[in-house]
């Protein structure tokens, strides 16, 4: 697989991953049997993170790779 088309494909299951995270955190923000503070409080930011990390290791994998 060549590097470009293995970057798009990091990026969009990074993307995706913040997707799923924000949309069941608005998701429960209703259900107070399922959503306590701590979750928000560690899972977000955790989440974020992995996400800023992904995402810096895609833009290195893109500023290398070469269009052959």
């Amino acid at each position: 697989m060549r590097p470009r088309n293995l970057g798009f494909l990091v990026l969009g299951f990074t993307y995706s991953v913040l997707l799923i995270s924000l949309a069941t955190f608005y998701w429960l923000r209703d259900n107070e049997s399922l959503l306590h503070y701590w979750c928000v409080l560690l899972l977000c930011p955790a989440t974020l993170w992995l996400w800023a990390l992904i995402s810096w290791c895609d833009s290195e994998m893109f500023a290398s790779s070469k269009d052959e």
